[in-house]
């Protein structure tokens, strides 16, 4: 899609800062979702669930796919965006072995370091209990299969070792086909592309049980049955460059309304689920692209950016440490209810500050941070930036 297709669009300056923050700030709140999500999977409050009013709102807690949804789509988004920044009239990719050499460097190291520290849990038979049960492995196809990022793939590996890291498999194979994906938004616009995709995952998702197991599993639950939302987080970069919104703020403002009722009355996964989330938060980056807005502002908050910053190890390693909590607190005998609510409120802040300490060590050595100074797009001054493609590459 050309950038006169948006022609009419009103336009939102896009600043001067350096940085998308709220980027880092939407990243977060994914991140500490999925966090109390498989809280509460850990130890439900079943008597909680019950009381009125509170109970609807603190199930909703168990919707925990859309966030990773969020993540793939920020993927897009993050990966795409230096793209047009370079040539917004005819965003092209270039150099596919620098390109997966940094990618497998940013995203390779704290994966495999906190798969690492999960392995030693086996040694334990006592620790594996509740939803570790099963978790558990030292399997030697279990442990190839997430080396290769394939483990995603085989429904029997797909959840072990560590079960957030079954999104980081499926993040890796979307890394492989964003070149292709470039290709199609610049020879057939962003229309033809999301159309094509969307069809795409709609025929797997319709089609893939009568498939036989190894084939159906493969489509289902790898790339290609992701590459809509993947697109509409490409989809909004171009757009965010450009400073463009598409739609009114009130238009925008009931299409995240709607999404989001769609998300808390569904299933909690499935088509609809998903293209309800790409559609809900492509508005939230949508109405972001105002600084001065309230989406903005409160997505920039400096404590949600900092958190930003270090969210893919929060999604690493909050599960093992999660679980840990559960066990130290199951030996006190307390109810679920009031383990989950020590989970929440004391264990998941001291979850986030070890998650940093992790990020310190295993993540940040190997995040490209140096700045210097690029003349912004549509700008005469220089400004200053990240070097390459990095600024807006954290993908978790």
């Amino acid at each position: 899609m050309s950038a006169s297709s948006f022609a009419d669009s009103p336009t939102v300056p896009t600043g001067t800062a350096s940085r998308l923050e709220y980027i880092d700030g939407l990243r977060a709140l994914a991140a500490l979702w999925v966090a109390l999500h498989h809280a509460i999977e850990t130890s439900v409050p079943a008597t909680m669930l019950k009381v009125a009013v509170v109970g609807p709102v603190v199930a909703t807690l168990f919707f925990g796919q859309f966030p990773v949804m969020v993540f793939l789509m920020l993927s897009g988004f993050c990966l795409y965006y230096p793209c047009v920044r370079k040539n917004p009239a005819r965003p092209e990719f270039s150099n596919w072995r620098t390109f997966i050499r940094r990618r497998w460097t940013r995203i390779a190291p704290p994966y495999l370091w906190a798969g690492a520290f999960c392995l030693p849990l086996v040694a334990f038979p006592a620790l594996n209990v509740g939803k570790w049960f099963d978790v558990s492995t030292l399997d030697p196809g279990v442990i190839t299969s997430h080396l290769l990022l394939f483990h995603n793939l085989i429904p029997t590996h797909a959840m072990k070792i560590d079960y957030p890291m079954w999104s980081i498999g499926l993040e890796w194979q979307l890394y492989l086909l964003f070149p292709l994906m470039v290709w199609a938004f610049r020879r057939t616009g962003a229309v033809v592309t999301l159309a094509v995709t969307l069809f795409i995952a709609a025929a797997i998702r319709v089609t893939y049980h009568q498939l036989p197991l190894p084939i159906g599993a493969v489509l289902r639950d790898g790339p290609f049955s992701y590459l809509e939302i993947f697109a509409v987080g490409m989809l909004a970069a171009a757009l965010a460059i450009r400073g463009r919104i598409i739609l009114p703020r009130w238009a925008l403002a009931l299409v995240v309304l709607a999404g989001l009722a769609i998300l808390r009355l569904g299933s909690g996964n499935g088509l609809v689920h998903d293209l309800a989330t790409a559609v809900a938060f492509f508005a939230v980056l949508q109405l972001a692209l105002d600084p001065a807005g309230r989406v903005a502002r409160v997505l920039s908050a400096p404590w949600l950016v900092r958190i930003g910053l270090f969210s893919y190890s929060i999604y690493l390693v909050h599960a093992p440490l999660l679980h840990l909590s559960w066990f130290t607190l199951r030996q006190l005998g307390l109810s679920d209810d009031l383990n989950f609510v020590v989970l929440a409120v004391i264990c998941l802040p001291l979850i986030v500050v070890a998650s940093y300490a992790f990020h310190c060590v295993f993540e940040r050595p190997f995040m490209r941070l140096e700045p210097k100074l690029v003349k912004a797009p549509g700008r005469a001054p220089a400004v200053k930036t990240f070097s390459g493609a990095t600024e807006y590459e954290r993908s978790s």
